[in-house]
């Protein structure tokens, strides 16, 4: 087992007898890629509402900005592979290419060997090296991974695949609980009581979460901070401020020395 935090990349190999889950970690939505290999244990994992039974060698690659978690059995030991990292690590092209690929990728097993050396790397290299061989091991994997077929088991429910797909789309309108209403012809509560229960999160929280996910990337491209907030449909500044920093845990002003910080 090993933790690697160096630079742009958090990369660690884990096992630990799972626990009950907080309800802060349901509400698991970053601005770096995190790729899981899954070795064993009893998991169900959730990817902006898509949904599979994890299988050993199981890869589920998931791109900034996406919602996630798992759903695990505490009675059983959960180990995996995790590798977490910033886009500025990929080829503009492939930063590009695994937002269109689906999350789950079954029986990787072929994979198992470059997992296994990341083992053997770990305390043989200096932090660059190990930076070096880690971020060439990930490239080349999803690189070939953009060509594999995946075969995602969904067991969402049709209104959450619709609202996700909603959301996206408008990600810089103004999105309220009474727009989607009326977008969708439910009520606001049925609306509400349905995504809580499939996605673990209330829908505005997933809303603003995703206004500032998007946001923090035009931020650190060179936009203008209250352009942006203005660009996502936020009130005024201070709003837009407030939950940046509750979303990002660091503020608008910090993003340059906070954006390699993973989390």
């Amino acid at each position: 087992m090993f933790n690697f935090v160096y630079k742009n990349v958090d990369f660690s190999h884990k096992l630990d007898v799972a626990s009950k889950p907080t309800e802060n970690y349901y509400k698991h939505l970053h601005y770096f890629n995190e790729i899981l290999y899954f070795i064993k244990g009893d998991v169900l994992y959730n990817v902006e509402g898509e949904v599979r039974k994890l299988q050993e060698g199981d890869i589920v690659v998931i791109p900034s900005g996406m919602y996630h978690f798992a759903m695990v059995n505490s009675s059983s030991t959960y180990e995996r592979y995790v590798l977490k990292f910033t886009n500025d690590v990929l080829p503009e092209f492939l930063a590009d290419k695994i937002k269109e690929m689906g999350p789950f990728f079954p029986n990787q097993k072929k994979y198992s060997v470059v997992f296994d050396e990341f083992d053997t790397y770990f305390g043989k290299y200096s932090d660059d090296e190990l930076h070096t061989l880690f971020l060439s091991e990930t490239v080349r994997m999803l690189v070939l991974l953009c060509h594999a077929q995946t075969h995602a088991l969904n067991q969402s429910t049709g209104i959450i695949d619709r609202l996700v797909k909603h959301i996206d789309e408008n990600i810089r309108e103004p999105i309220t609980l009474d727009s989607l209403a009326e977008n969708f012809n439910f009520s606001k509560s049925y609306i509400s009581n349905e995504f809580r229960k499939a996605m673990k999160i209330p829908i505005m929280q997933y809303v603003r979460a995703k206004k500032i996910i998007a946001a923090h990337r035009l931020i650190l491209n060179g936009e203008k901070k209250r352009v942006v907030a203005e660009m996502f449909s936020f009130d005024d500044y201070s709003t837009f401020y407030r939950s940046y920093v509750k979303v990002m845990g660091f503020s608008p002003t910090d993003i340059k020395k906070q954006s390699i910080k993973l989390s």
